[in-house]
């Protein structure tokens, strides 16, 4: 029986590019453009690199492919679709601004026609595109991969074509739209502009909003006018954001984090999850489903994440790692697959779908560098060394996908000295010293260190961690005592798993502190090579490449 065969992409209008390869409902290779051209987030770029990568994983051509599946509507339609929206709320401005990018995205997929011209002459890819919506696509990577048979899904991020979000629910493996969200109501938005009064950059540091409201307190007076909570979501008023600038005078981004900014990001995430929550139970009065997904940008909030299990009226959640623009690549490949088969994707149990390294290839490199380097076999003498209070540069076997690193291309430390934060921020990641961090924590001791634990592979959901067990984590939870917990398990990550276990032995703390392995406005490492640069540009003590070692 012939099997069936789809690349997914994010179009390249979208931020954040990526490429996926299912076959038969199975997801084989999955990464993002960012990775490979070094341009942080590479929003709006054709995924070249990405898509070659995803078809050499998979060892099939472009000729094989059956069907291209773009997380976005066709230019045109979706181009005509906005065009129509901005008139029709009176955002004259904002419709000659995306016009730019209508028009950027146009001359993208002649671009991306040539490009797939190299990989197949004959031109035959072209009557293989299969375009989903925007939010269509984001609310099928989360869905379609959940393991669910039924399930809430909302979806929201800036903008989408002429949407903000959706509401609906999956269930017999189908899809349905309650409702969409308009450009005028967007949530995304709303905490990109707060990113930019704050004095960060919009579009990529919300994060760091997330982090500061826990030095904040909740004031709503500073969104009176501007935002309000109803009974079944939220509403922005007209002129928001012109309203919100005039309120609050952007911060330059090396002044003092005063309080207005702090309370301000405080107000803004409890508004946040306040919307969704109330957005969640509307749904659930509807559909009684208790099973939830989410996806789009705004599901990366673990804070949010977090205070939508504990409304205790759902059993499950999920969010897949990628839930940004990346993740549209993945969904609208799952939603051809599904419409076309109509046959169910298999659960996503990992991220693990990136490239990785022979030991040939990583030795070939350390010798070519000149460089002192050896091999080990086991963790037990890293897991000392990060006893020691050394700081490690962890790469091993095939790159995780989505913006958070799940121990693959990881930089881990004591989670239990106490310090070990601020030398992290300013020698590793040269970035703020509030900035907190996160543990990788066994799986069998995620209910002894964390209150009214739920499984969390994805490191998308924080908890408080408890009490007595706050000082052994001190270093990767935040001023709050809230933890953005990783939960790993022997099953998905067995090197990982091997490396907190033989920590453990020496120190009794199952966990260990994770952060990303790139410094500052850097993408993930990619390669050996990307990993041996950031390890001799910061202050990284350790490199461990697979089974090879590298010390300063």
């Amino acid at each position: 029986m012939k099997s069936t065969k789809i690349l997914g992409i994010t179009a390249p209008i979208s931020e954040n590019p990526a490429a996926c390869i299912m076959v038969d409902g199975k997801l084989i290779s999955f990464a993002e453009e960012e990775r490979f051209n070094g341009i942080k987030h590479a929003p709006r770029m054709i995924p070249k690199r990405a898509i070659a990568y995803c078809l050499e994983e998979a060892n099939i051509k472009l000729s094989d492919i059956d069907y291209i599946a773009v997380g976005f509507d066709s230019v045109f339609k979706s181009w005509g679709k906005n065009i129509i929206s901005n008139i029709i709320e009176g955002n004259f401005k904002r419709l000659i601004r995306e016009n730019g990018a209508y028009l950027e995205y146009f001359l993208n997929m002649i671009k991306l026609n040539d490009f797939f011209l190299t990989l197949d002459s004959k031109g035959s890819f072209k009557k293989k595109y299969r375009y989903v919506s925007h939010h269509v696509a984001h609310a099928a990577s989360a869905a379609r991969f959940s393991g669910f048979l039924e399930a809430i899904v909302i979806t929201l991020d800036g903008v989408g074509e002429d949407n903000a979000g959706l509401r609906g629910y999956f269930r017999d493996n189908e899809l349905s739209v309650l409702g969409n969200i308009g450009i005028n109501q967007s949530l995304g938005w709303l905490y990109s502009a707060v990113t930019k009064i704050c004095g960060f950059k919009p579009h990529s540091h919300e994060g760091k909003v997330m982090g500061l409201a826990a030095y904040g307190k909740v004031d709503m007076k500073m969104l009176s006018g501007i935002a309000t909570l109803t009974k079944d979501g939220y509403v922005l008023e007209k002129n928001w954001t012109k309203k919100l600038e005039q309120r609050i005078p952007r911060r330059g981004s090396k002044d003092e984090l005063s309080d207005v900014y702090k309370n301000l990001a405080a107000t803004t995430q409890y508004f946040l999850e306040e919307a969704i929550i109330g957005m969640a139970k509307s749904i659930y009065r509807k559909t009684k489903i208790k099973n939830i997904c989410l996806a789009g940008g705004v599901a990366l909030n673990c804070d949010t994440n977090a205070k939508i299990i504990d409304l205790d009226i759902f059993e499950n959640i999920f969010i897949q790692p990628a839930a940004n623009d990346a993740g549209t690549a993945l969904g609208a490949a799952a939603e051809v697959y599904a419409n076309e088969t109509s046959k169910m994707c298999e659960k996503l149990k990992h991220a693990y779908y990136g490239p990785k390294y022979s030991a040939d290839e990583i030795e070939e490199l350390f010798k070519e560098s000149k460089i002192k380097y050896r091999k080990i076999n086991g963790a037990s003498e890293i897991a000392k060394m990060i006893q020691d209070g050394k700081i490690v540069g962890w790469f091993n076997g095939r790159m995780e996908f989505g913006p958070r690193a799940l121990g693959n291309r990881s930089i881990i430390a004591n989670p239990s000295i106490s310090d070990m934060k601020d030398k992290i921020n300013k020698e590793v990641k040269h970035r703020e010293g509030w900035r907190p961090f996160s543990p990788s924590v066994l799986k069998e001791y995620t209910d002894e260190y964390f209150e009214n634990y739920h499984h969390s592979p994805f490191m998308l959901l924080t908890f408080k961690t408890k009490s007595e067990k706050a000082d052994n984590l001190r270093a990767a939870i935040h001023v709050d005592d809230t933890a953005r917990v990783q939960e790993v398990s022997r099953e998905t990550n067995p090197k990982y798993y091997e490396l907190i276990s033989e920590f453990y032995k020496l120190s009794g703390v199952p966990a260990v502190l994770n952060t990303s392995f790139n410094d500052r406005d850097k993408p993930i490492c990619l390669t050996p090579r990307d990993a041996l640069q950031t390890f001799y540009s910061t202050g990284i003590d350790v490199l461990v490449v697979d089974n090879f070692v590298v010390e300063k």
